[in-house]
């Protein structure tokens, strides 16, 4: 009991560390498409040390045609959730894509014809009536907060694709070889977009350069890392429970030291949401 006491404090430091992503992505002023490559090219550098020394036996794994397919997944995601913070308020971002398990249940229904429990329902139903009740507080907005609670969802369906995906491969391989490969392949179809579209990769401000790294390094490495850790120790469900955190805290952040105030309508359909989410999680299994 001791022992996942700890694990459930390393893990809440861990969401904690995870929350300041929506912070830095607010604060930075590089494009979307430029910031979403600098998180995963950077993470991919600093891991490429660990992987040398400790996996380089498993450099193989690059020439599977899933670990593509999983960092094309993880690449888009990322693009459109930081493209949504354009649109839309930190907490609109953050909750909506905290849906992410929602889609799970349902990408495991059709695709790998798991059980739906029925259980899951109602839990889908809140999460969707919550969805509603934050995009009516934005109508008058239309093409803009709208638009970005569009994408933000978008990037959900891309990070339950992106777990999904590589759910048998998580199961087979050890988590730092994972993740570097998965980043590479990110960093790499990002970079080609990024080239393609003639953005450039330098130029920016020291500030700039500074939240780049701290998103690469906090919540993409640290906060991720944590969490992973975790899910090797504790059950899943409870990590998935102390997740919807994320959002709370945010949301929270941005009030505080952004000045972001929470729309009442996010409000109300934001408690919608992660009280779906809760059910979900809970009865998935």
């Amino acid at each position: 009991m001791k022992s996942n006491s700890k694990i459930l404090l390393f893990l809440f430091c861990g969401i904690f560390i995870i929350s300041f992503a929506g912070i830095l992505v607010r604060l930075v002023t590089v494009n979307p498409l430029v910031t979403a490559f600098y998180r995963v090219f950077i993470s991919s550098v600093l891991l490429a040390p660990i992987f040398i020394i400790k996996f380089r036996k498993q450099y193989f794994h690059f020439f599977d045609y899933r670990f593509i397919l999983v960092g094309f997944f993880l690449a888009v995601h990322f693009f459109l959730w930081i493209a949504a913070f354009e649109f839309t308020s930190v907490a609109n971002a953050v909750v909506f894509v905290a849906i992410q398990p929602v889609f799970t249940v349902l990408l495991e229904y059709f695709w790998a014809r798991e059980d739906f429990r029925r259980a899951v329902i109602p839990g889908i139903i809140l999460a969707v009536l919550g969805s509603l009740v934050i995009s009516s507080g934005d109508i008058n907005i239309l093409f803009t907060r709208l638009w970005g609670n569009l994408l933000a969802l978008g990037a959900a369906f891309f990070a339950a694709l992106y777990l999904f995906s590589g759910r048998n491969l998580r199961r087979r391989i050890e988590y730092f070889p994972y993740i570097f490969i998965v980043y590479t392949y990110a960093a790499l179809f990002l970079g080609l977009v990024v080239l393609a579209a003639g953005r450039p990769l330098g130029g920016f401000s020291g500030l700039n350069y500074f939240y780049l790294a701290a998103l690469a390094v906090g919540p993409t490495l640290i906060g991720h890392s944590v969490v992973n850790f975790s899910l090797r120790r504790i059950p899943t469900t409870y990590v998935a429970v102390a997740l919807l955190g994320e959002p709370i805290l945010t949301s929270t952040m941005a009030w505080i030291l952004l000045g972001e105030a929470v729309m009442p309508t996010t409000l109300m359909g934001g408690l919608l949401i992660i009280l779906g989410i809760y059910q979900v999680v809970i009865n998935r299994h």
